[in-house]
């Protein structure tokens, strides 16, 4: 009888520790100054494509970076595509990568392997209109965070707990 209390113990422990355990790869946005809810975006798999869509501040045409997550749930550039190599944008590719030009006449740059841990971006409050795109889906990012907001992209593995403090994009 005593084994059948403890393990109805142990279960009950079990099943209230459960919610905080991470189990769930996701890319999450989270503000760096401000009071708001973390952005999560579960991620289907390894090598799942995700991108940022911005405007270039000083000649105002749309920017693309495409990026995925590694094993070690760091961030992976992997593309680049722009329509001009003025002031801030590349002329050229490095290393291994791949400059060329897209079929609409933009500059890509591919075969990119820039690792990174997290990447900050901070929300245009004029023109660059930041968007998160996943899974064909474009979420702008002034509709979760305030405009002029410095925030954070990093992939981390997610518990049920911080799924409900957050806000999940499907």
């Amino acid at each position: 009888m005593k084994w059948k209390r403890a393990a109805a113990i142990i279960a009950a422990g079990i099943m209230c520790l459960l919610p905080f355990v991470p189990f769930k790869q996701c890319v999450v946005l989270e503000s760096l100054k401000h009071e708001s809810k973390d952005v999560l975006i579960p991620l289907r798999g390894m090598e799942d494509e995700f991108s940022i869509l911005y405007t270039h501040s000083i000649h105002l045409s749309d920017v693309l970076e495409v990026y995925e997550a590694d094993a070690d749930f760091n961030i992976v550039q992997t593309t680049l595509i722009y329509e001009d190599t003025a002031i801030g944008m590349p002329g050229d590719a490095a290393g291994e990568e791949v400059f060329s030009r897209t079929q609409d006449g933009k500059y890509k740059i591919s075969n990119m392997n820039r690792v990174f841990p997290y990447v900050d971006i901070s929300i245009g409050q004029v023109a660059a209109n930041h968007r998160f795109i996943y899974n064909e889906k474009v979420y702008p990012l002034a509709d979760y965070f305030e405009k002029g907001t410095l925030i954070r992209m990093s992939v981390q593995n997610q518990s049920l707990f911080q799924f409900w403090k957050g806000v999940i994009l499907k």
